[in-house]
């Protein structure tokens, strides 16, 4: 009652509690170290060091996923340079048996020759990570449809199908009984596709060749279930790596098929690919040569993409590194305490305090003899 109505009191009561408050908030932020601990002591800044600290945060992990996918980068790598070792070894066979004396000679060499070739495709299929394929694609493109002949040795197809120079279909089925056929056709024989027209989806015709790039004799005819078939590798597709705290920060990295049956030309002149190769003739191992030379130079290509990659992977840790120590340094000056200034500020705030508190003391105690002399006089 007697604070109440003492404004000397109130006023002193007053500065107390704000004293108090001081006393504790320095107590506080001295006690933890940082300046603020909670919105109320910076409600402004609160939403922006919640941000800083999210992608501080984030950049740690994209980081993680930028030593994860150098990982991934060095398995391509690694396996990329035992497959042109290895191509490199079968071009000596090549060209060994292309210097023959004759075809039996240069045959001799096609044993070892097919085992470098198992090795590629060994090795394609056995580079993976995280369960993905590196250097193979599991995936396929498969056409088919029904096909009618013409003594051009062009196919008309009767259903729609995406067809390309190079594939290989296999043709099954039996022809009409007007006469039409393909000489020495069995079923079911493959043979490569060495030309299409029309479009994609839409193909109208497509010229066959055999296995060894050299024409087929076809006759004119109808089909009653003759087909064609084919399931082809694909050349790749990418991974893409999150290497930044943006959406947009992602790194693609590109997968590709190094298969014996991928790498090579589509070129019907030198027989396609590369797995069609062989060293049985003296012209064919010297085709071989050039065939080699373009596996080569693709897997050449290859190794310069997974550098290039590598490189952007370190450019992207050590910007990620510069802006976390930056964003580190910012949060760190918006949040940790001054000490000098907070123990000044508390020393400040405890004298406050104890003057506070003494002064309402004595506004109490003055008050308390104002009342007894007023009373004195009626109680004498």
């Amino acid at each position: 009652m007697q604070i109440n109505t003492n404004p000397i009191g109130l006023m002193a009561a007053n500065a107390l509690n704000l004293a108090n408050q001081e006393v504790l908030q320095s107590s506080q932020r001295l006690s933890t170290g940082l300046r603020v601990n909670s919105a109320t002591d910076d409600p402004g800044s609160m939403i922006m060091l919640n941000s800083i600290k999210a992608k501080i945060g984030s950049w740690a992990v994209a980081n993680k996923n930028i030593i994860s996918a150098n990982g991934m980068l060095e398995t391509m790598s690694a396996s990329l340079k035992y497959i042109s070792d290895t191509l490199t070894s079968m071009k000596v066979l090549a060209v060994t048996s292309s210097l023959a004396v004759n075809d039996a000679a240069a045959a001799a060499n096609q044993t070892e020759f097919a085992e470098y070739m198992a090795k590629i495709d060994s090795r394609s299929a056995a580079t993976q990570w995280n369960g993905i394929s590196l250097l193979t694609n599991n995936s396929t493109s498969t056409v088919t449809g029904v096909a009618i002949a013409d003594t051009t040795g062009t196919f008309t197809s009767t259903a729609n199908a995406n067809l390309d120079v190079g594939q290989k279909l296999t043709v099954s089925g039996t022809w009409g009984v007007d006469g039409g056929s393909i000489t020495s056709y069995t079923s079911p024989t493959s043979y490569l596709v060495s030309a299409v027209t029309g479009g994609v989806g839409t193909v109208t015709g497509f010229t066959l060749v055999n296995l060894d790039g050299t024409a087929i004799t076809t006759t004119a005819g109808t089909t009653t279930g003759a087909s064609f078939s084919t399931t082809t590798p694909l050349a790749g597709g990418t991974v893409n790596i999150q290497t930044g705290v943006e959406t947009a920060s992602q790194t693609a990295v590109n997968l590709y098929n190094t298969s014996s049956g991928y790498l090579g030309s589509t070129d019907s002149s030198t027989n396609f690919r590369l797995n069609l190769k062989n060293l049985n003739t003296i012209a064919n191992a010297t085709s071989a040569i050039a065939e080699i030379d373009k596996a080569i130079t693709q897997i050449s290509s290859y190794q310069s993409s997974v550098g290039v990659n590598q490189n952007i992977m370190t450019s992207e840790t050590s910007l990620n590194n510069n802006l976390s120590t930056a964003s580190t340094n910012a949060y760190t000056k918006l949040t940790n305490v001054d000490t000098a200034k907070e123990t000044a500020l508390l020393a400040a705030a405890t004298i406050r305090q104890s003057s506070s508190a003494a002064m309402l003391a004595q506004a109490n105690q003055m008050n308390k003899d104002i009342v007894t002399t007023l009373l004195h006089q009626f109680i004498r």
